[in-house]
């Protein structure tokens, strides 16, 4: 015995229900993730590695971007707490509104502390001066750039070198240690 007209219908109609109801409930996560994708990290299981292309991740603190992150790809392990970026590009904002941009060709980012080392011939340039070293590291927490390497720094009427440098970003002031030489205004040398 076949089913009724009437039961078919409403087979078709609790069927064309559910599957709206599936769509909207797929595009409803879709529209989560996509608005925030860090989110995706906190949906992946613990203890699991992903990577992932071209990633972009900004910190905001007190409601104030502090930096943002680009790169052509990360790899993410979960018991390291590490994400591991190739071809960086990252942009630290000065209280100021000045933008400090920095690239290289290798990034870690410390997911729990957000503290950042990048390496691979690193360039860090704002409006006035270039600097050139093979690393820098990030601390997050106290706003500080250290540099263990050596390193150039250019500006129109200057150049500096050091083994190693500190710059605190709050105060915008840097110590240059070891080996320091400058040239300024073309002519005038310095050695310390």
């Amino acid at each position: 015995m076949l089913p009724s007209r009437r039961t078919l219908k409403t087979i078709l109609v609790i069927g064309i229900a559910l599957i709206i109801g599936l769509l909207i409930t797929v595009f409803l996560q879709y529209r989560k993730y996509a608005e925030d994708p860090t989110r995706l990290i906190d949906a992946i299981p613990e203890g699991t590695d992903i990577s992932i292309g071209e990633i972009k991740h900004t910190a905001i603190r007190d409601g104030r971007k502090e930096w943002s992150l680009e790169a052509s790809s990360a790899n993410y392990s979960d018991d390291a707490k590490t994400a591991v970026f190739e071809d960086v590009q990252a942009v630290m904002f000065m209280e100021d509104g000045r933008e400090v941009a920095i690239e290289g060709q290798q990034g870690k980012l410390d997911t729990e502390t957000n503290n950042i080392e990048i390496s691979g011939n690193v360039i860090v340039q704002d409006a006035d001066y270039q600097l050139a070293a093979e690393t820098i590291n990030y601390d997050h927490e106290q706003r500080r750039i250290h540099i263990p390497v050596p390193v150039a720094i250019t500006g129109k009427t200057f150049k500096l070198t050091a083994r190693e440098m500190t710059v605190d970003l709050t105060s915008e002031t840097a110590h240059l240690k070891g080996a320091v030489e400058g040239v300024f205004s073309g002519n005038n040398t310095l050695r310390f």
